[in-house]
């Protein structure tokens, strides 16, 4: 019974904790990245002039088979996420970040890092940024609070996924 109690504590630990990682996000060194992979059509040149002309980013990089961009402040959509009931730091703060994709045939990989949230008046003050370690990880930055967890991650992975992916026109058919 002891060996049962034991195995089930951990199991639904590990499942608190991977949940983030369900949404995209890691936690490595201190560290919040957000990552995910996309299939396309486009060529490795086509998806460079696409983001280039996206108008997301301040600046662009081409490295090899890497964009690496600065993300424009950004705002989160409560409408599209539609997820109800967010702590207001998620909906009243802009975000920037520096954005890294990695270009193959017929598939690109996102990843977000050195998030920042750039207050509004509201929650942060006006100008104001804050990491997004120092707001949703523990003290220690060595784990997500239970919060960000809950509803926030899902919010981020939502409005980060609708910036990057590249949505595929319909062939029109008769």
């Amino acid at each position: 019974m002891k060996y049962l109690i034991v195995i089930t504590s951990i199991v639904l630990s590990l499942n608190g904790f991977g949940q983030a990682e369900d949404q995209n996000f890691t936690l490595s060194e201190s560290t919040i990245i957000w990552q995910k992979v996309y299939e396309t059509e486009k060529t490795k040149d086509e998806l460079i002039n696409y983001f280039k002309e996206s108008g997301l980013f301040w600046t662009t990089e081409t490295k090899g088979d890497q964009l690496i961009g600065k993300l424009k402040h950004q705002k989160i959509d409560p409408d599209k996420t539609g997820v109800a009931g967010v702590p207001p730091i998620v909906n009243k703060t802009d975000y920037k970040a520096l954005v890294i994709i990695d270009l193959k045939e017929k598939k690109y990989r996102v990843t977000m890092q050195n998030i920042v949230l750039i207050g509004d008046g509201e929650v942060l003050k006006k100008g104001e940024e804050q990491s997004f370690e120092t707001t949703y990880l523990n003290k220690e930055l060595t784990a997500y609070r239970p919060f960000f967890l809950k509803k926030p991650s899902e919010v981020y992975n939502i409005t980060f996924n609708t910036l990057f992916e590249i949505e595929v026109k319909a062939k029109d058919e008769w």
